[in-house]
């Protein structure tokens, strides 16, 4: 009998691409470490969630609408209903957020919130960039200007 290279037990295609050398069977899977980042929330983010308001949506359709044209008025029914569905849906979402940001503003002056990320994500790195001061003195001298040449010219 001709001895085959490959075993007789079937492996999962992606487990064996993604395994390590030494172990064909094993998945490969780094925890990355995750950090709490707060970021705050736009101002027009804000206005608009304080400024929301819980209005009831009427269903009813016009009497007109029915007697005219009864498939638009039963489509019109629809969009309300599906309306009405969605503002009770997010009704107490919005309401708790309005309390959160009343708080958050009350308490700190701003609002923000807390988000989870990867300490390898270059968005929220926490290096201090700073701008490299050019050539010449680093402290602003008001009434004094300094041309690209070396020259200083005084302008009072």
């Amino acid at each position: 009998m001709a001895s085959s290279t490959c075993s007789d037990d079937k492996v999962d295609p992606l487990v064996q691409k993604h395994a390590p050398a030494g172990i064909p069977e094993a998945l490969t899977t780094t925890k990355k470490k995750k950090k709490k980042v707060l970021i705050a929330v736009p101002e027009y983010d804000v206005r608009s969630v304080l400024a929301y308001k819980d209005e009831p949506v009427d269903l009813e359709v016009p009497d007109y609408l029915i007697r005219e044209n009864p498939k638009q008025a039963a489509v019109m029914f629809m969009i309300k209903a599906n309306l009405a569905m969605y503002n009770e849906h997010t009704k107490a979402r919005m309401l708790e957020e309005q309390r959160d940001f009343k708080h958050q503003l009350k308490t700190k002056g701003r609002v923000t919130y807390e988000l989870e990320v990867d300490e390898d994500d270059p968005r929220f790195k926490d290096e201090c960039t700073t701008s490299s001061a050019g050539a010449g003195r680093r402290r602003h001298r008001p009434g004094v200007m300094k041309k690209q040449d070396g020259q200083i010219k005084r302008l009072n």
